[in-house]
């Protein structure tokens, strides 16, 4: 009876199924700035959390130089090619200015890229607040304008795993412009 109970628990033991990595399905980015760079024909928004080693960040192409600075609702299409959203874990913590560099920093080491494959990046901008300084001429007032990005049907993929999003708030950033 002993071996029996023994055969039982040997079978058991080798056939005991592997759940594999465990997958983030929620990110940890709701208490973090949204941050920005900008150049001649693209932008990068980004989140880092160093308390996790890890960033989420959204790559941007687009001509338009003003969709931070002009009331409006636009949509992009979320690719991994265009417009790219990456979630990234590191090996230690990210270093000021690390998605503003035209060259990337060989260090940290990136431990895991999820890769966006498909989703709508939404830009809500709106005023939220007029300032005056002269005679009320249009040179004179200076706006200060929030756009806030919300991600929809977010899939990003890294080999063989997937993560998925319904709906993702990215957060928003504040401009002062004309």
């Amino acid at each position: 009876m002993k071996h029996f109970f023994l055969a039982i628990l040997l079978v058991l033991g080798l056939s005991a199924c592997d759940d594999g990595d465990v997958i983030v399905t929620t990110f940890d980015f709701d208490d973090i700035n949204l941050e920005v760079c900008q150049t001649a024909t693209s932008y990068v928004f980004y989140k880092v959390n160093n308390t996790n080693l890890e960033s989420l960040s959204f790559k941007l192409q687009t001509q338009n130089d003003t969709i931070l600075t002009t009331q409006d609702t636009l949509m992009f299409q979320i690719d991994g090619a265009i417009n790219v959203v990456n979630y990234r874990t590191y090996d230690t913590s990210l270093p000021q200015g690390y998605f503003c560099s035209s060259i990337p920093p060989s260090s940290p080491r990136i431990l895991k890229d999820f890769v966006s494959t498909q989703g709508v990046a939404t830009f809500f901008t709106r005023i939220i607040d007029t300032t005056y300084t002269g005679v009320g001429i249009d040179q004179d007032t200076s706006y200060v304008y929030r756009t806030e990005i919300l991600f929809n049907n977010l899939r990003l993929e890294k080999e063989n795993e997937t993560v998925t999003q319904q709906t993702l708030d990215f957060g928003f950033i504040n401009v002062t412009g004309q």
